[in-house]
């Protein structure tokens, strides 16, 4: 690689930043070419998140030069980064869930004429972006009472209404269904052409070839490659990412187990509706198996799995357990019952994300007592989370550390460890890889196959189709609210055509 940026948009040279004992860069060489879409990939740790906000000024690095378009700068910040064209849509959503959609794009920078706000000249500015990412939403609904993958889009088009020359996309996809998802991507291909370089950072490798012309990876804070996409293939890429010998580990564990299913029935769901999207949800669940659950965002099956947990109310139909009708499901007698629930969106409702990872990995195993009064200790929990912490691999310093500080990998071992510490007859994942690295996501779905194998039903849902072909034993097919069929050994494509036809 050149000492010198000359077609590149951006080149950093030996760029370094420490939090406390973890260097997070470690001497990053990397310059990122001009109007293409440059993919980063990498583990959760490997240092992306925090080369993104360097770039966007939202951290400053300890050492290194920044270099764009010939000038270099010793630091840049969130208005610099504004005056130079740099705008960042990051994988935690950055908006306002109480004000409205159009609010939201444009904050802290509504338009003004005189003492008033320009509403119309920002809805004039606002619905062709809205438009070209295929959003149709009420400018003037309330944020939290959009779907999170609207909201994902929102934010989107909040960077895109600032017309930014680089563009830095952080797992843009992860609430998406398989049809926005590919609608976000085709506009992604397009800016090249309208003079916007694109940084795009997901984990979703067919993503990242579907839309990349050059891939850099990186792995313990520093560059292991920049190629043309051309020029690389998954297997490479993957190697790159986790290092040849957990890539083999990966490669022989890719092929889904044919385990014998066939145990009793621990869930059956009967005409099942509830005061949303379920209309008519007929299911099983036999021990030692994982069920898939597949649909678009708003087909039903993202509410599925809260329902069956008790945290959305049904309406009519029958929910049974291991043959006892569950006659008013909640989500304290679903803990008292072994049923566990993985939820979608973790950093709301599955962590208690300013907590240490001691306080995260007790609270279900305290609540899910049922056997009268139990005397709990420090040195008790303490204990327990030390065994759950070496259990499931999960890399911290200490349990005092706040989960909300943990890789996305980690936290989720977390979510897992401590559900699967009441020992669950039934477990219920609702999209648990959202956000994960491909090395963390082969580590769940070793957990999952384990927790079959132990004898517990799993019903598993996924916005990636891909893992509900690798994973499940069957999968049921929900659209407009309703259990269309049922399949087995069916092809992500085929997969693909049954949802959305």
């Amino acid at each position: 690689m050149s000492s010198a940026s000359t077609h590149g948009v951006i080149s950093v040279r030996s760029l370094s930043k420490r939090y406390g004992g973890v260097q997070a860069l470690d001497s990053l060489d990397l310059d990122l070419g001009r109007n293409m879409v440059h993919a980063i990939v990498g583990e959760n740790g490997a240092g992306k998140s925090t080369f993104m906000k360097i770039l966007s000024g939202g951290v400053i690095a300890d050492s290194g030069t920044i270099e764009i378009d010939g000038v270099i700068y010793p630091q840049i910040t969130v208005s610099l980064a504004r005056e130079l064209g740099i705008g960042i849509m990051y994988q935690e959503l950055r908006l306002f869930q109480h004000r409205d959609v159009l609010t939201n794009l444009f904050p802290d920078r509504e338009i003004r004429r005189g003492m008033f706000i320009a509403r119309k000249e920002m809805e004039e500015i606002a619905r062709p972006v809205l438009q070209a990412i295929g959003l149709k939403v009420d400018l003037y609904a309330t944020l939290g009472d959009l779907a999170i993958s609207d909201q994902q889009l929102i934010e989107l088009a909040r960077v895109m209404i600032e017309k930014p020359s680089l563009l830095i996309l952080d797992e843009p996809t992860s609430a998406l269904n398989a049809r926005e998802s590919e609608r976000l991507l085709e506009l992604v291909r397009q800016l090249p052409a309208q003079g916007t370089t694109v940084v795009y950072v997901s984990h979703r490798l067919d993503e990242v070839f579907a839309v990349a012309n050059q891939i850099s990876v990186m792995r313990n804070g520093s560059l292991v490659f920049s190629r043309p996409t051309t020029e690389l293939d998954r297997l490479t890429v993957i190697a790159g990412i986790v290092g040849e010998e957990k890539s083999e580990r990966i490669s022989r564990d890719s092929k889904h187990s044919n385990v014998a299913v066939g145990g009793v029935n621990l869930l059956q769901v009967e005409s099942l509706k509830n005061f949303g999207q379920i209309r008519d949800i007929s299911l099983t669940v036999r021990a030692g198996e994982i069920v898939g659950v597949a649909g678009l965002i708003g087909s039903g099956a993202d509410e599925l799995l809260e329902t069956l947990f008790g945290a959305k109310p049904i309406s009519s139909g029958v929910i049974t357990l291991e043959g006892k009708i569950q006659d008013s499901p909640s989500t304290q007698n679903s803990v008292k019952e072994k049923v566990a629930l993985v939820p979608a969106d973790r950093k709301r409702v599955g962590l208690m994300m300013d907590r240490s990872v001691e306080d995260n990995f007790s609270h279900v195993a305290v609540g899910g007592h049922t056997n009268g009064t139990v005397l709990i200790t420090k040195a008790g929990l303490t204990a327990r989370a030390a065994r759950l912490v070496e259990r499931f691999d999960v890399k911290t310093e200490n349990l005092d550390i706040r989960v909300g500080n943990l890789s996305g990998g980690n936290q989720q071992k977390v979510v897992i460890g401590k559900w699967l510490e009441i020992n669950p007859r039934l477990v219920l994942l609702d999209d648990p890889t959202r956000g994960v690295d491909i090395g963390a996501k082969s580590e769940l779905f070793r957990l999952v196959r384990e927790m079959a194998d132990s004898g517990k039903g799993v019903l598993f849902r996924s916005t990636e189709i891909a893992e509900l072909t690798y994973l499940c034993d069957r999968t049921y097919v929900i659209k407009n609210g309703v259990t269309t069929r049922e399949v087995s050994d069916v092809g992500e494509a085929e997969l693909i055509k049954l949802i959305n036809e």
